[in-house]
């Protein structure tokens, strides 16, 4: 059996992004639901369930 290749310059630049790109997009996510506004308390009193 032939033994795979290693990664090439390319290949690890690809990798690379992607993955800076995956981790950025979780992060910029979690911060924005994190980082939601409390609602004011009038307009917690006037919830209604369906």
């Amino acid at each position: 059996m032939a033994q795979p290749e290693p990664l090439n310059a390319l290949g690890w630049t690809f990798m690379i992004g992607s993955l800076a790109f995956v981790w950025g997009l979780t992060i910029w996510c979690f911060r924005k639901v994190l980082a939601l506004p409390t609602p004011p308390p009038d307009e917690v009193k006037e919830f209604h369930s369906a």
